[in-house]
């Protein structure tokens, strides 16, 4: 037999303001049609909280009429630009030049400009990647970044290359193209901009007797940070590293191998794999030193998350125990030169170091692939510094060449007699 079907389900929901027990500790809830009452904790002599409801948020997509000066092509671009796993540094820097364009272009025109209109006028897209002036009056942009904001518009053009199409009725990359051909030299295949400054060679380059002094003396810092001072620039100048690059490096991009030494993986600015470097028994030892002494410190005090070798988390540590700063660092180095007698040095110094002196031992090609550089060009111009010993070094090797001067004024003498180098 089937049982009829109840009327009092579900139960309803109490009707009745609550009223306050004696005991001031609960509400009770009384309903008409129930023995029972319901009863819920609540603070004394409160109200029972309102009920919180769940709102969805609902991400409304990217309108192709921007928002608070937001141009739609720009906002998914980024977009694709992230999805593609450019590195973070990359990405901070295409964005930057893209606004810059487009801050640009509004000068030029004195109105607001999107990015649809901007590649719809070719020589307006030309005369806005042309232009260096700079924000600091009577100065000029370098060609470097002049440079990197053309190569920020050829990636957009790449990536944003349907949407350009359906907006222009043809192919965006020849716009492009129109564009450069009317303020840019062609140089082979591609273009190169007139405008900017040229860029300088790289700055000063301390020698091996400074950077053994330097590893000296940024020990000096008593407990851990003396130890983490040591295996960070040791890093630096063994493995030419970027300095961010070293200094955002994770516990889990840490890897020990079969020998014990350490193999890191390196983000590095505008490069999607990591730089893989396998440091030397000496180097992992100064590192594992330094992870050790900060661990020890951290249990003692009872505050800092432990560094270990293969689990998340910053490895160069601050005295707040979070990620060692920047400007921490450069104060620290410029600390050591100072407490030395040299010219204060920054950090990327070591990797010019690093580079002038495995360019005098190994081939360039060799170097540029060891320490992360993409071509020799950038090498040769900004990175190696040949030192009188080496040159003569080299040109020893010819019986043409005479020997090495042993003095200055030597040196200044024989000059004239060294035949050009062709």
């Amino acid at each position: 037999m089937i049982a009829p079907p109840r009327t009092d389900w579900p139960p309803t929901r109490p009707t009745t303001l609550p009223s306050i027990d004696a005991n001031n500790d609960v509400v009770v809830y009384q309903h008409p049609d129930a023995e029972s009452s319901y009863r819920q904790l609540c603070l004394p002599r409160l109200e029972q909280p309102p009920r919180r409801t769940r709102s969805i948020e609902r991400r409304a997509a990217p309108s192709r009429q921007g928002h608070e000066g937001q141009d739609w092509l720009l906002t998914n671009y980024l977009t694709r630009l992230e999805a593609a796993g450019v590195a973070r540094s990359g990405f901070g820097a295409y964005r930057y030049q893209l606004r810059s364009v487009l801050i640009i272009a509004e000068r030029l025109e004195t109105r607001s400009v999107s990015l649809s209109e901007l590649f719809r006028r070719p020589r307006l897209l030309g005369r806005a990647l042309v232009d260096d002036a700079a924000r600091t009056p009577g100065t000029s942009l370098s060609r470097w970044t002049l440079a990197q904001r053309r190569s920020a518009v050829r990636s957009f053009v790449s990536l944003m290359h349907p949407e350009l199409l359906e907006l222009l009725g043809r192919d965006p990359h020849d716009v492009l193209d129109s564009a450069l051909r009317s303020v840019a030299e062609r140089v082979g295949g591609g273009y190169r901009l007139t405008g900017g400054t040229p860029r300088n060679r790289g700055g000063y380059v301390p020698t091996p007797q400074q950077v053994r002094s330097i590893l000296g003396d940024v020990t000096r810092e008593i407990g851990w940070p003396g130890a983490r001072n040591l295996a960070f620039f040791s890093i630096l100048r063994s493995t030419g590293a970027r300095v961010n690059a070293l200094r955002e490096l994770d516990g889990s991009d840490c890897v020990e191998m079969p020998d014990g030494t350490l193999r890191l993986f390196l983000h590095e600015k505008g490069k999607a794999e990591p730089r893989e470097v396998e440091l030397g028994h000496s180097v992992s030892r100064m590192l594992r030193d330094y992870i050790d002494a900060f661990n020890r410190t951290a249990r003692v005090l009872g505050r800092g998350r432990p560094i270990r070798a293969g689990e998340p988390g910053p490895v160069w540590r601050g005295k707040s125990s979070q990620r060692w700063a920047y400007d921490d660092i450069r104060r620290v180095l410029a600390s050591a030169c100072n407490h030395i007698g040299i010219e204060p040095i920054t950090p990327h110094a070591l990797r010019r170091a690093f580079a002038t002196e495995a360019a005098s031992a190994l081939p360039r090609h060799i170097v540029a692939l060891a320490g992360g550089w993409r071509g020799l060009e950038r090498l040769d111009d900004h990175y190696i510094h040949p030192r009188t010993p080496t040159i003569w070094d080299k040109l020893s090797r010819d019986e043409h060449y005479p020997e090495q001067p042993a003095t200055e004024e030597q040196h200044h003498a024989t000059t004239a007699a060294v035949p050009p180098l062709r």
